[in-house]
């Protein structure tokens, strides 16, 4: 899979959500990141996706 594939499906997979927590989706990008399978300037976008995505919801 090149760099291209690997960003737009994590994309999908964070923006549906499957991943069950914020640090899951995040710890999947540590190792394509490790692993020099994505940029360090798409993993941060990556990163702030997930993390926009996964904020909680303060109840009120």
């Amino acid at each position: 899979m090149n760099n291209t594939v690997i960003v737009k499906l994590m994309t999908n997979l964070i923006e549906k959500k499957f991943y069950g927590t914020k640090n899951e989706a995040v710890a999947k990008l540590d190792v394509y990141f490790a692993m020099s399978r994505i940029s360090e300037e798409e993993y941060a976008t990556l990163v702030l996706l997930a993390e926009t995505t996964y904020a909680e919801v303060p109840t009120v």
